[in-house]
């Protein structure tokens, strides 16, 4: 069993969002989703480290916003209610929590011209952490 958690730590995230979107499995592609997103913020984070595009930017950005609604929708498409996939959203919540603080640390090392877009994102993915919070803290 630790084993195979291991090699799923250890596993690539999926090369695109569409590919996370193909994953017949909601519970699957909430987690698939919430891994892309966090390969996107690292892009994100690259891009502003070393003065990389504007465009390769906002694109990453998009990707983690895109990425957090697609695994709150997934979670969603299941028809279960929160309490019984408490796992699930308790690990989105938390990603998505360290997603908001790394977007806030983004948003304060861009330009006061870039922040607005990054603070967007942020501002889209605290929503949707609350979302996933609602969902860890509703009653059985």
């Amino acid at each position: 069993m630790t084993a195979v958690l291991m090699l799923a730590l250890l596993a690539p995230p999926p090369e695109s969002l569409d590919k996370v979107r193909a994953e017949p499995k909601p519970e699957r592609r909430s987690e698939l989703a919430i891994e892309y997103a966090g390969a996107a913020m690292a892009r994100a984070r690259k891009t502003v480290s070393e003065s990389g595009s504007r465009a390769g930017l906002e694109a990453a950005l998009k990707e983690t916003v895109e990425a957090c609604q697609l695994a709150l929708d997934a979670l969603r498409e299941t028809g279960k209610r929160p309490n019984k996939l408490g796992r699930q959203y308790k690990r989105a919540e938390m990603r998505t929590r360290q997603y908001v603080k790394e977007l806030t640390d983004v948003a304060l090392a861009l330009s006061l011209d870039d922040r607005p877009m990054a603070e967007s994102a942020r501002d889209r993915v605290q929503l949707l952490h609350e979302e996933f919070l609602v969902g860890v803290m509703s009653g059985k």
